[in-house]
């Protein structure tokens, strides 16, 4: 039994920081670090890729697990889901027509027994994308938090911003990382540092997704 987990970049390192310290097991088969993070994680370098590495996972006998990770952007959660359901059906044949994406995120059985899960960051729901997941996990009054919205919201309306509105919860983010302890810590690094709470209910429904996404090694 082989198991998968295809995400857009770099938001394996991210997830697995936050399961690890939430204590979730591995998934079977892979808790050795080298074959989780060479065979389990497919990194398909941009969302224009999600398909192509998905076909391939859907074509191997071998894969009976298959999550995807995948960002809202500007088009919505529902329309990133609708268009992976679709092709899903088309690459299966099965009829998923009836399929919902919901706030705990999208795992189903295929006929076949492989099971398939979807998570669309940030939550199922909005726009946006890692970031988005990410500030759920700095508290609203956080003071360097709310510093950091202040600064990058006066940045954003100058001329000379050079970001642009789709980016400016990178920014936002990455600002309130760059004013830490450590400052600039990478996302995955800075749970570890507790830079980030994981005890929200968002996290709470991702973990609760992996865990019914993929066999998991006993504890």
């Amino acid at each position: 039994m082989q198991q998968r987990l295809i995400v857009e970049g770099k938001d394996a390192i991210l997830l697995t920081s936050i399961r690890m310290k939430k204590g979730s097991a591995s998934p079977k088969g892979y808790s050795n670090s080298y074959k989780y993070r060479n065979e389990f994680v497919k990194v398909a370098e941009g969302d224009t890729n999600i398909k192509t590495a998905l076909k391939e996972q859907l074509q191997s006998p071998d894969v009976e697990h298959i999550g995807i990770i995948m960002d809202a952007d500007d088009k919505g959660a529902e329309n990133r889901f609708k268009s992976l359901i679709d092709f899903i059906q088309k690459e299966t044949g099965e009829d998923l027509a009836d399929c919902k994406l919901n706030s705990e995120g999208f795992c189903h059985k295929l006929n076949d027994n492989r099971t398939i899960g979807i998570w669309v960051m940030p939550d199922n729901k909005n726009e946006g994308y890692l970031e988005n997941f990410v500030s759920s996990m700095i508290p609203n009054n956080d003071e360097t938090w709310q510093f950091a919205q202040a600064k990058v919201k006066e940045l954003s309306e100058q001329a000379f911003c050079k970001f642009n509105k789709t980016a400016k919860q990178k920014a936002l983010v990455h600002t309130f990382l760059a004013w830490q302890k450590t400052p600039g810590l990478p996302m995955g690094t800075a749970v570890k540092a507790k830079f980030l709470r994981i005890e929200t209910p968002l996290i709470e429904n991702f973990i609760e997704w992996f865990q019914n996404t993929f066999e998991l090694e006993e504890i």
